[in-house]
């Protein structure tokens, strides 16, 4: 499914809809297990079909094994006639077929999500989220009230059909969690007026069905969003199929981090937009719309070679399977739909130290789970059902496709309604699999409920937890306690203890002995209880001894999760747990961002031990440096002054050079030069040690001495005193090693002087010519050294033939308009050719065949910077591994034509900073304290709120026009064949 909008143009060639585009015939319910190839071993049951159901795209089974579906018959572009409904299906006789249903409610706009709650059903439908309850048992809701709105508040105007509120699943935690996608909101309670708006942007959400307290969950996928059997998250999007999430948005709200975390990562071995094996045919007007791409009689994203197939573009509905009826091995695997190219795709997630990664199985390598030759088939969502199989909701529709894709001359030929009167529910089982009987856990008592938590299938545990949670009765609190410490599996004892927490009962003794029970599932959550009782003043001595006994733990989640907990609560004897971590485990990201931050007020304690002459204390050595710019960040005066009396015992050498620099680092956040920081110079000694190392002309080509003159370097420009620009005007010789050369630059940024501007263009011929990318990087951040940029090029003291296209693009853009004007008279001015134009021009380089070798130079020479190929480059733009099957015309139109389409995760950004300097690149990450920036060339940046004066997104890529459009025919052919797979 494509995203980009695709306006008609008079160029349109004309269709004769007869000839060109044939129509598609659906096939019969009766008919349709023919088309199907699922992976041997294993079938696709047809539990419900038209009329019964019609374009399912959401759906959940409530506690009597009734189906209730959301049925978005507006699709696609039908959304003001309000023709979504909600539809409840039964299994009258018990054969696992349903054969009644019932219109629960309608009137709906786009309804995308469906989970049932206390004999009703909450309802996704954007820009509200609604709740639905049948009161006198007629199958038809009376009651209809909207809990939350503002879903999507800011593009309800043109609301994209692929980006609206999705996946509202159970939680182990007993709230109701959903994806808002991509399109954030603001959103606010019709009924709870005192509820203050959140803000959804780049985040998910999740809500107490109780209570209605609503709150922010990490996010960032587009349409799937499902949980394990441990309570982990996951997520996709369109061109990023499985995505994990690294840290909840809670702990990043209590936190304060000196350095930002990443929050979900890419998690597929094979690539975000991974290939599929697709066995349906393309459908004609894809094939018409790509030939009239290229072209250019329509603007728009040009597909693979008329074949718009072999990778994903439409991932969707990524489920994790938690039942019982596949084979145990299955247990925890994802799978993940195409719904444009009629196919459901399977993976294994493997661990990898703290990451996961997901990898096809050994035998899935070139085919699918299941694919289909009907293109009417679209997989859209996936769910766990209560007999242990995997169900899937088929919209089952003639043309699947973003309508502003398709050109007004295609469009107008095709019926994009058609299929509003169909779909398809299946479920993935075993081959022979018979229905077990529906389950009735309505009238189920109590103990029968409790008893259900340790069952094999993930749905029934999920459902025996929101009956028990409901119901809140008292008499389940010493059953629950007894299974937290007598249950007989590990997944029934986790979900005890987390309904006991949500009932009432958890007290500290159950709860400490959850934490030693033998599980490191049991302890993980155990944590995650503890917390509660901590802010609620519940946690005894008892509890917090449990707790401190896990900072020896042998398994690295659990060590993650103390973490994390000491993090949000204030514990007994905290430092001394977070140091016995910190002596056992390495730096690790994941670990490091908040064992740093959890340390707070202690990590000066444990640097100035560490920086005193006895040496650090055992196994602290690798943090030194993280906790020593974690104090600069801090910049508090009485921990600064602990620090500074720990250097004046210190001697000096490279490993006081490391520290001062990093906590020079973390000063420069905080605005506070070094020199502030010793106002009356004790540390003279280091001081005088940083100038001699600095100019040690006899360092030579000892890689150690010049490792160290480089980091003495560093540091007199972090330290701005008199004689500074000399000792770094030195660093810019001739015979200067690279690494020496390298810190000379980065001085000159940190001091940030007007009058170095000039140095710096006057030392470009004596730079490591691989180093002159990133002095070009420093001159044009700042204002006041554009000027001397483009003088220096005007006077030929730097060839214009060192300037790239990237660097002339950002010149273009300088705020001066004399200097705009200046940089025409050396480039040229902007060029007014459309880009679709230029694509045109470089269209007869599809047919030339290209060199292989001269193709990986240009890709070093221009795309490298921000783009993987064979794990080299970096991963700032797309990984050419992940769009390695588009095919070369699909390519060439991305590489030439760069803000043709961009995915949200890619638009760039420019963040001003307030000593002057602006940055460009790509938000990964923020929060109300800080925002992290990923720059050309794969550098990440943090910075506080308080560091940015302006914040501005560009809607553009980060790729500047105009990079390749001085490449000859021959030129692009070799880029091409380099990139795409023919070459390798």
């Amino acid at each position: 499914m494509v995203l980009a909008g695709a306006a008609a143009t008079a160029a349109e060639p004309p269709l004769d809809p007869a000839r060109d585009l044939p129509r598609v015939p659906p096939t019969a319910p009766s008919r349709v297990q023919q088309s199907f190839q699922v992976k041997p071993g294993f079938e696709m049951q047809l539990v419900a079909a038209e009329p019964l159901v019609v374009d399912p795209v959401a759906f959940d089974f409530d506690e009597e094994g009734r189906l209730f579906v959301a049925e978005m018959r507006d699709y696609s572009e039908r959304r003001d006639e309000k023709a979504g409904r909600i539809r409840v299906l039964e299994d009258t006789d018990g054969d696992g077929v349903f054969d009644k249903s019932w219109v629960y409610a309608e009137g709906l706009p786009w309804p995308t999500a469906v989970l049932c709650y206390d004999g009703g059903v909450f309802v996704g439908c954007t820009p509200d989220l609604l709740y639905y309850k049948d009161a006198d048992g007629d199958h038809r809701a009376e009651i209809n009230r909207t809990v939350f709105t503002g879903f999507a508040k800011d593009n309800l105007k043109r609301l994209n059909v692929q980006a609206l509120m999705n996946s509202l699943r159970w939680g182990v935690d007993q709230r109701i969690h959903g994806s808002s996608s991509v399109s954030g909101g603001s959103i606010t309670s019709p009924v709870n007026p005192a509820m203050k708006a959140v803000d959804l942007r780049g985040k998910d959400f999740s809500f107490d069905p109780r209570t209605l307290e609503f709150r922010t969950e990490t996010g960032g996928g587009q349409h799937g969003m499902s949980f394990d059997n441990e309570g982990a998250k996951f997520l996709c999007s369109n061109s990023d199929h499985i995505q994990a999430v690294l840290v909840e948005d809670r702990y990043l709200q209590a936190g304060s981090f000196t350095e930002f975390p990443a929050v979900r990562e890419s998690i597929a071995a094979d690539g975000p937009a991974a290939e599929v094996y697709r066995i349906s045919p393309d459908e004609p007007w894809r094939v018409i719309r790509t030939r009239w791409r290229v072209t250019g009689a329509v603007p728009g994203m040009i597909e693979g070679g008329g074949r718009p197939s072999g990778y994903f573009t439409g991932a969707t509905g990524a489920t994790i399977y938690r039942g019982d009826a596949l084979p145990p091995e299955y247990v925890g695997d994802v799978f993940v739909a195409d719904c444009g190219s009629n196919l459901i795709h399977h993976k294994k997630l493997r661990r990898r130290g703290l990451s996961l990664i997901a990898e096809r199985p050994s035998d899935e390598q070139r085919s699918e789970f299941v694919a289909s030759r009907d293109n009417w088939f679209r997989p859209v969502q996936f769910g766990n059902g209560p007999d242990g199989g995997l169900y899937v909701a088929d919209m089952y529709r003639e043309t699947i496709e973003h309508p502003w894709s398709l050109p007004e001359g295609i469009k107008k030929h095709l019926d994009l309604n058609s299929g509003n009167d169909r779909g398809r529910i299946y479920r993935i089982v075993p081959k022979g699999f018979k229905a077990r009987p529906q389950p009735h856990l309505r009238a189920a008592s109590t103990v029968a409920l409790a008893a259900m938590l340790e069952s094999a299938n993930g749905w029934s545990r999920d459902a025996a937890a929101r009956l028990l949670y409901e119901r809140q009765d008292a008499s389940a609190r010493p059953l629950l306690a007894e299974m937290v410490l007598k249950g007989t599996t590990e997944l029934g004892r986790m979900h005890a203890l987390r309904v006991l927490e949500s009932v009432g009962g958890a007290d500290s003794g159950v709860v400490a002995g959850a934490l030693r029970d033998f599980s490191p599932l049991v302890r993980r959550h155990a944590l995650q209880v503890t917390e509660a009782l901590s802010q609620q003043g519940r946690a005894t001595a008892e509890l917090w001894k449990a707790v401190k006994a896990l900072s020896d733990d042998a398994d690295p989640q659990v060590i993650l999760q103390l973490v994390w907990t000491l993090n949000a609560v204030s514990a007994p004897d905290e430092m001394e747990m977070l140091l016995a971590v910190l002596r056992r485990h390495p730096p690790e990201m994941q670990l490091r961002i908040p064992l740093v931050a959890a340390l707070a007020d202690s990590a000066a304690v444990v640097l100035a031990d560490g920086v005193t002459p006895s040496g650090s204390p055992a196994g602290t050595e690798p943090w030194l440096r993280f906790l020593a710019h974690a104090v600069g960040v801090r910049g508090k005066e009485s921990e600064l002054q602990r620090i500074r009396q720990a250097f004046v015992s210190m001697p000096p050498g490279r490993r006081s050079l490391e520290l001062l620099l990093e906590l020079a680092s973390g000063l420069a956040k905080k605005g506070i030069p070094l020199v502030q920081w010793d106002p009356s110079r004790q540390l003279s000694a280091h001081y005088d040690h940083i100038r001699a190392r600095a100019v040690d002309g006899a360092a030579g080509s000892d890689p150690a001495r010049v490792e160290e003159r480089a980091l003495a370097i560093r540091l007199v420009g972090a330290m701005d005193l008199p004689g500074s620009a000399e000792v770094i005007s030195g660093a810019l010789t001739t015979n200067a090693p690279m690494a020496v050369q390298r810190a000379g630059l980065q001085a000159v940024s940190q001091l940030g002087q007007s009058a170095l501007g000039v140095m710096l263009v006057g030392a470009w011929p004596r730079l490591d010519p691989s180093l002159h990318a990133d002095a070009l990087g420093m001159l044009l951040r700042r204002p006041a050294w554009q000027a001397d940029l483009v003088g220096a090029i005007e006077s030929g003291r730097i060839p214009r033939g060192d300037i790239g296209r990237e660097q002339v693009q950002q010149l273009r853009g300088v705020a001066d308009a004399g200097l705009r004007r200046r940089v025409e008279g050396l480039f040229g001015a902007v060029s007014t050719e459309s880009r679709q134009s230029v694509v045109n021009r470089f269209l007869p380089a599809l047919s030339l065949h290209g060199e292989h070798q001269k193709g990986v130079r240009l890709y070093e020479q221009r795309c490298m910077l921000c783009h993987r190929i064979g794990g080299k480059g970096a991963a700032v733009g797309p990984d050419f591994e992940s769009v390695r099957s588009m095919g070369k015309d699909k390519l060439l139109t991305q590489i030439v034509d760069p803000n043709r389409e961009v995915a949200p995760n890619y638009l760039s950004h420019d963040i001003e900073t307030r000593d002057g300097e602006t940055f460009s690149g790509l938000i990964v990450s923020e929060s109300e304290e800080q925002l992290r920036l990923k720059l050309a060339g794969g550098q990440e940046l943090t910075f506080k709120r308080s560091q940015i004066l302006k914040q501005k997104a560009r809607g553009q890529s980060l790729m500047p026009e105009g990079l390749v459009d001085d490449l000859s025919l021959e030129a692009m052919a070799d880029l091409l064949e380099f990139v795409s797979p023919s070459s390798r």
